[in-house]
């Protein structure tokens, strides 16, 4: 009877751990395409641009061509001019010519202006993260746009997106939304804060969010956990016992921007994440405050 036991035992063990195996591949596969897209969407707008630099409206027709390298299953390009007129949008032909800069998504956020914002901004591109529902659903998911602006031939803007839902948050999302945030505090200072409360602003999406921390520990704005504001902060540490605000202060002061990882539960959670955020100093009416934006590891 041990005999016959023994293999049975090796088998049920062996046919659970190859199950395993192949779950956490497929897990980790999907989670590195989903990670992988960030960067083929952005490079798919930025051909898209300078199709449109070397060729003007007359790269539109490209654009629309079905089963072609610019719209194949959910994959396409849209095209607005800088006041927000739809020019190009290979789902449904019907909606070019529609003005669309007031277009908003589920929680209301003004993703229209928030595209042509992105167009005109220095940089000229850049991320918008929303709710979206998916194509035959009703309940709304993440997406995340890629904008860029181009300039075609005869000297006419126009912005170029593409968008994917449940793209998982990157770094350059937190370094970018961070670099926005520090604009936006050194120009309005105080006020900012209200804005990055905002659900219908570009800071808050996912589980990532903007919380500011004065030079001295106190914590003037935590989106995610608000119970922090105005409580000095600058002694908290994480189960392995790192002082992390205290981190955050440090590398503002000696780097001016970097990234510190600690344990700190996700938003509506108490259980502790493995968390990476992205810190920036900024100032105040001359004052030294440090800017922070992350995203969860785990």
């Amino acid at each position: 009877m041990l005999k016959v036991f023994i293999p049975r035992f090796i088998f049920i063990v062996f046919a659970s751990m190859l199950m395993y195996s192949l779950s956490y591949a497929e897990n980790f596969d999907t989670k590195a395409l989903k990670h992988n897209a960030a960067t083929e969407l952005k490079s798919f707008v930025e051909r898209g641009a300078a199709l449109i630099a070397q060729k003007g409206e007359k790269a539109f027709d490209a654009f629309r061509r079905k089963e072609s390298k610019w719209f194949y299953g959910e994959r396409y390009l849209f095209v607005w001019d800088m006041q927000g007129l739809r020019y190009v949008y290979p789902p449904n032909s019907s909606g070019e010519g529609e003005q669309v800069r007031g277009i908003r998504d589920a929680d209301g956020k003004p993703i229209g202006e928030l595209f042509v914002k992105v167009a005109l901004s220095e940089n000229g591109a850049g991320w918008v993260h929303y709710r979206w529902p998916k194509p035959d659903e009703d309940t709304p998911s993440w997406k995340s746009t890629y904008i860029m602006k181009a300039k075609s031939p005869s000297g006419k803007a126009f912005l170029v997106g593409t968008g994917a839902y449940d793209m998982p948050v990157q770094k350059s999302f937190i370094i970018e939304a961070v670099d926005s945030a520090v604009k936006l505090v050194e120009s309005e200072g105080l006020k900012a804060f209200e804005t990055f409360k905002s659900k219908q602003s570009q800071y808050v999406y996912q589980d990532t969010y903007i919380f500011v921390i004065a030079e001295n520990g106190i914590e003037f704005i935590n989106v995610a956990f608000p119970e922090l504001e105005g409580r000095n902060v600058i002694d908290f540490k994480d189960t392995n016992g790192n002082y992390f605000v205290k981190e955050f202060i440090d590398v503002a002061k000696k780097k001016g921007c970097g990234w510190v990882d600690y344990q700190w539960p996700k938003p509506g959670d108490v259980k502790k994440s493995h968390k990476s955020t992205y810190v920036c100093k900024a100032m105040i009416d001359g004052k030294m405050v440090v800017v922070c934006a992350g995203l969860y590891l785990d």
